[in-house]
This record gives structure tokens, C-alpha cells and sequence, in this order.
């Protein structure tokens, strides 16, 4: 199925929803439809990694053919 034929469908399904559900849906929609588009932050993520192995840089055993 198409985007745009789900898109229809979609549109038509909420339609005929009775008012009272209709309504819950329409303003979850608007709600999502709204949201703001948050960027990442450089360092935000900073301190998050609690853990890291000794050997995480090491070569891994799968990829030893491919090296010289």
C-alpha cells in the first residue's frame, strides 16, 4: 500500500470515529503534529557511560583475515 493510499485510509477511519473519540485522536494528533524538533546538544550525553572495558579498542578476532 501506497503512502498516500494509507494516508486516505487513515483520514477516513478518523473520520468516521465517533465525536467523543474523535476528538481524543484529533488532539493526540495535534499534539504529535506540533511537538517541537529538538537538536542533540554537543556534550550532552557527557558522563552517561559508566563502564568501558580495557580492551575495547582491540582488535577484534572476526577481523583478523582482513588485517595486514
Amino acid at each position: 500500500m501506497q503512502t498516500a493510499e494509507l494516508k486516505l485510509k487513515v483520514v477516513k477511519e478518523i473520520t468516521e470515529l465517533p465525536d467523543e473519540q474523535f476528538i481524543k485522536v484529533y488532539d493526540a494528533l495535534v499534539e504529535v503534529l506540533h511537538a517541537p524538533i529538538r537538536t542533540p546538544k554537543f556534550g550532552s550525553a557527557k558522563g552517561l557511560i559508566a563502564f568501558m572495558a580495557e580492551d575495547f579498542y582491540a582488535p577484534l578476532d572476526d577481523f583478523k583475515a582482513y588485517m595486514p
